[in-house]
């Protein structure tokens, strides 16, 4: 028997995680979203993984392009964040609008102003139930300028410090 899911959402919401873009293009288009499912697997090679919800024009894109961008978030991007994590009504509004954006090997958009911003190729995709696990070689990396990092923590957006304060309350 496993756990019902408003215990499960609960439990998951006090893990602290970092907050990422992962992006993608094919063919001039740009997709992304905003994920904590998100964590390095193996240094040699260089490999991250990224879990992605399959009901998402940005898993559409991944699948076929087989290129994506982990673009590690700061404290200041929490708009950017939310623009990325927000369910649209549309496909016609940018999200990548008013950002430098730069590309690197494989061509995926990669935030200029991100702490890192790794530059992947996609070498597996594991589907499993609404989400797929998708394995990144990692061909580049970019720093950006240095700064702490955006956390997500109990369903909101936080600085590691602010964070750590809260829970030791």
């Amino acid at each position: 028997m496993s756990a019902d899911d408003a215990t499960f959402k609960n439990a998951m919401r006090l893990l602290a995680g970092g907050v990422t873009i992962v992006a993608t293009s094919l063919h001039g288009e740009k997709s992304g979203l905003t994920a904590t499912a998100v964590c390095s697997l193996a240094l040699a090679p260089s490999r991250v993984l990224a879990c992605v919800n399959h009901a998402g024009r940005t898993y559409e894109l991944l699948s076929k392009s087989r290129i994506m961008s982990v673009n590690l978030l700061a404290e200041g991007h929490e708009e950017l964040a939310r623009r990325f994590a927000a369910k649209r009504a549309t496909q016609v509004e940018d999200r990548f609008a008013d950002i430098v954006w730069r590309s690197s090997v494989t061509g995926a958009p990669l935030l200029a102003d991100a702490l890192a911003a790794l530059d992947c190729r996609v070498t597996d995709i594991m589907p499993l139930d609404t989400h797929s696990i998708l394995v990144g070689v990692v061909e580049d990396i970019h720093f950006g300028p240095r700064g702490r990092p955006l956390v997500h923590f109990e369903g909101g957006y936080t600085s590691l410090l602010s964070a750590l304060s809260e829970s030791m309350t």
